[in-house]
């Protein structure tokens, strides 16, 4: 299509291996993180927010425990297996609901992924870029 180029799937794989990563500050308290709305300039004619308005999510605990290891560091495979040996579930459910639930954080723009690309003929090192599922 013209104008919207569709950027290549990744693979199972590197959805395993990507490292998911927090696009928003927020604080995490009781199992609520409050972030703050940061309004859109050409939104500004159509809503008005309160310079300081805030949005609060509910985390249930694997939310948190899920939501902690998202640094940029901790890949998806290494939280799902935190995850099922901390809850003592298969590794296959655990996988299944971490993947789930970072979808719907991407969805609402909370988190993005860290992903390496493959390395081209000739370059040694893969170059490391942050992917959001939004764009």
């Amino acid at each position: 299509m013209l104008g919207n180029p569709r950027k290549p799937r990744m693979t199972r794989q590197q959805q395993l291996a990507s490292r998911p990563v927090r696009l928003v500050d927020g604080e995490m308290k009781d199992g609520r993180l409050t972030v703050k709305i940061n309004q859109a300039r050409w939104s500004g004619w159509l809503l008005r927010f309160p310079k300081d308005a805030t949005k609060t999510f509910e985390f249930d605990l694997l939310g948190q425990m899920v939501w902690q290891h998202c640094d940029g560091k901790t890949s998806v495979q290494q939280i799902s297996r935190k995850l099922a040996k901390t809850y003592n579930v298969s590794e296959r459910e655990a996988q299944v609901a971490t993947e789930k639930f970072l979808v719907m954080l991407a969805r609402k723009g909370l988190v993005g992924a860290s992903v390496k690309s493959h390395p081209k003929p000739g370059i040694s090192n893969p170059k490391s870029e942050t992917r959001n599922p939004k764009e």
